[in-house]
């Protein structure tokens, strides 16, 4: 529901932003849309911005856990195998309805999973969890 005004493929202005829907494809774990912005402000440049939405189906707001494992296994193997794609300084942004607990557990399996991959099988979860509990302190439920 959040970006669920987003979505045209005619070209919607939402302020300064001319979004068009360019890419839209839905499983039943997620649904994965991609947006073209410009800035009206600025149509004689060749500036355009790509923005790739991952929205999780399978874990809807008030339920504790997802009902089943396989469909986090396939949002976070479809969130990294995009984001190579984005290079060192672009990040990608989370979110779910309450804005933590769910995109929370996400943001943290999708660093433990980078850890794997660049520590050479070293994770460490705590420190994953108490790192972006100092940038938002409710990023994950505490138990």
């Amino acid at each position: 529901q959040t970006c669920q005004y987003l979505g045209s493929s005619d070209g919607k202005q939402i302020g300064k932003f001319k979004v068009n829907c360019i890419h839209e494809k839905q499983n039943k774990a997620f649904q994965e849309k991609c947006f073209s912005f410009k800035d009206v402000n600025h149509e004689d440049e060749d500036y355009l911005t790509t923005i790739r939405q991952f929205e999780f189906l399978a874990w809807r707001d008030g339920e504790d856990t997802p009902m089943a494992v396989q469909p986090m296994l396939d949002i976070l193997e479809a969130v990294n195998r995009w984001q190579p794609h984005l290079g060192e300084t672009r990040p990608i942004l989370i979110h779910c309805e309450s804005g933590y607990r769910r995109s929370g557990l996400v943001a943290v399996l999708l660093n433990e999973i980078h850890r794997v991959q660049d520590n050479k099988g070293q994770i460490n979860i705590v420190d994953s969890v108490k790192t972006m509990k100092q940038r938002n302190k409710v990023i994950v439920q505490n138990p």
